[in-house]
């Protein structure tokens, strides 16, 4: 039984099948929600899950069907694909590159703040007053822009660590992505079933998920949601990042529709189960504070290290689940830093030719420097502002990357591909999309 288990287990390990399918999953784990999910049903209804579910089959799942197609059927990097169709359309290659970039560049200083939680959960350092400890302890931010000079040590430190995971991630490339996710991916399961089960036994932790799932038919009629809804489903799967074509060309043709639709329903149901995990949380802080819910719920990741903390010292065995809560966070954090940052360093590998271990070098030295710039004194403000403009620009970059391959190129091709390796045959379909459906909404958008 031990040698059948031991051969399933390198079958599976040796499948390259496997590990696209696992890699896009960790990708759009990483590069989804965990925070606006849950805080979109809360504040618009609890059935936003049907627009959401809408948006993703009419516009996410053929768009990353088509990123698919074009890293199997061309095998090229983003840059050489969209240089082919039109020599100065490689500028929509590397407006996508520089997507990745700045994502990544903030999302490792997230990294980083879970690393100090990490270490300050021995002792619950935060417990007497969260705000305060966040805010002058962590960030040491300053009272509008000014310090430009300053920085926070701890940030700083933890910032270095952050970006030294993401080497050991991506310093062989797919290789050691691959071997570091498949250590990862089943540990973060572990944890997100851990405290789905112990938070939904805390007191008041109904009452919380019913904040999350209380449905509101009228709210399905107006215009609002559906507009959110399509947005999240756009900018929530790694869609115009390059990531989706470079973990295509690791792989044997086919299998792209198929995949695709894991990866989509992986993505609704750990943010439906880490809706449940935050909602549990916010009804049991509720209850010991005796604030409304409301109050509490948020969809910025600043809070989540302001509200959540209080509740955790009232946990049973508080700096154990401390540690494991800011681990299971931390996770999805670093699948979508190494996963950007390997889909840059695949354009340094492939266009230029760069041994693995040296571009991993380059993109991590870069991340790191271009990171500093939010941890100074006003970097939650920067942060703030360029998270807010970044959405513009992958709404852009998808719309740019629609349009070039709907109208500039040859799209039969890439629907003959899709139908040859497919199930479904919706090569047709997704060129309908990619031409009409995705254009129409980002510029409604």
């Amino acid at each position: 039984k031990f040698k059948l288990n031991r051969a399933i287990i390198l079958r599976m390990s040796n499948n390259p099948r496997f590990f696209f399918v696992l890699m896009s999953v960790a990708t759009v784990l990483g590069i989804g929600n965990i925070w606006i999910y849950p805080y979109f049903s809360f504040k618009f209804t609890g059935l936003f899950f049907i627009p959401y579910l809408i948006a993703l089959f009419l516009l996410g799942i053929p768009l990353l069907v088509l990123e698919f197609s074009i890293g199997q059927y061309f095998n090229k990097n983003i840059i050489d694909f969209f240089s082919s169709i039109k020599k100065w359309f490689s500028s929509i290659g590397w407006l996508m590159v520089f997507n990745a970039f700045i994502v990544m560049s903030f999302y490792a200083v997230l990294i980083s703040w879970h690393i100090i939680y990490f270490f300050a959960s021995f002792g619950l350092q935060w417990k007497n007053d969260a705000k305060s400890y966040f805010f002058n302890n962590v960030l040491q931010i300053s009272n509008g822009f000014r310090s430009f000079t300053q920085f926070s040590l701890p940030v700083f430190i933890a910032l270095i660590i952050a970006w030294l995971i993401v080497f050991f991630y991506i310093r062989k490339g797919f290789e050691s992505m691959k071997r570091a996710v498949l250590i990862t991916f089943p540990m973060l399961l572990v944890l997100i079933f851990l405290f789905l089960l112990y938070t939904l036994t805390l007191d008041n932790a109904l009452a919380g998920v019913y904040y999350f799932l209380k449905p509101q038919f009228k709210s399905l009629l107006k215009l609002d949601v559906w507009l959110n809804a399509a947005s999240l489903a756009l900018v929530s799967l790694g869609i115009s990042f390059g990531i989706m074509p470079a973990l295509a060309r690791k792989t044997e043709k086919g299998f792209i529709v198929g995949n695709s639709l894991i990866a989509v329903l992986f993505e609704l149901l750990i943010s439906t189960a880490i809706g449940f995990i935050l909602f549990s949380i916010l009804g049991f802080l509720s209850s010991k504070q005796g604030i409304g819910i409301d109050s509490l719920a948020f969809s910025d990741f600043s809070s989540g290290f302001i509200i959540l903390p209080q509740a955790l010292p009232l946990f049973y065995k508080p700096t154990l689940l401390s540690l494991l809560f800011f681990v299971l966070l931390a996770t999805f954090f670093i699948f979508g830093t190494s996963t950007l940052a390997y889909s840059i360093s695949h354009v340094f590998v492939h266009k230029f030719k760069t041994k693995h271990r040296n571009a991993a070098v380059i993109v991590c030295g870069f991340g790191f420097l271009a990171g500093l710039i939010f941890i100074i004194k006003p970097g939650l403000y920067i942060m703030d502002i360029v998270n807010h403009f970044v959405v513009y620009n992958i709404l852009i970059a998808i719309l740019f990357e629609a349009l070039a391959i709907g109208w500039f190129f040859d799209i039969d091709k890439l629907s003959q591909h899709i139908n040859q390796y497919s199930i479904l045959k919706i090569g047709k379909l997704c060129k309908f999309i990619a031409r009409y459906i995705a254009p129409l909404t980002i510029i409604l958008l």
